[in-house]
């Protein structure tokens, strides 16, 4: 009977000890709370994708919370985004036509740099990170694309802010 309360106790200092280090929330610096977002930068021969993505990277700051949109002026840090490359990949094709796609896969690839408004220093920064979202052709492409444009720009918002809130020092 003594090794299950010796075993529990063994067991219970492991786990101490293994999260000893672990902490809830985010993992940027005391000093970040704001942030300040200009309108991306587009590099990529899409028109007007800048917007959509901007838009969807300051939705998705809000809803985790971990850093509060500010004036340029007002903010502990700037987060800086460039737009790369924008394409898109056939993933599924017509019944017995392996020449005519019927799904397509959105990407859009982009570089960011998070950093301190009043030395410019680096906080956060990566060079790659792709958002993709994956569209059924319907009608035209154009309106095909216009419709998957708003859940790929999402899921990139998603990945950037995720990197940026879980900076580990």
């Amino acid at each position: 009977m003594k090794r299950i309360p010796a075993a529990a106790a063994a067991l219970l200092l492991l786990f101490a000890a293994g999260c000893a280090n672990y902490r809830l929330g985010s993992m940027l610096p005391d000093d970040v709370r704001t942030v300040y977002v200009p309108t991306c930068r587009n590099q990529t021969p899409e028109p007007l994708i800048e917007q959509d993505v901007t838009r969807a990277i300051l939705s998705q700051i809000q809803m985790d919370g971990s850093l509060r949109v500010a004036a340029e002026d007002a903010a502990d840090v700037v987060l800086e985004i460039t737009l790369n490359r924008f394409w898109l990949d056939p993933v599924a094709y017509e019944s017995g036509s392996a020449s005519t796609a019927n799904q397509y896969r959105m990407s859009i690839k982009a570089s960011f740099v998070l950093y301190r408004h009043a030395d410019r220093s680096v906080v956060a920064e990566s060079p790659s990170v792709t958002g993709w979202h994956d569209f059924d052709f319907a009608g035209d492409m154009t309106s095909s694309k216009a419709v998957a444009l708003r859940p790929a720009a999402e899921d990139l918002g998603r990945r950037i802010v995720s990197q940026i809130v879980q900076y580990w020092p």
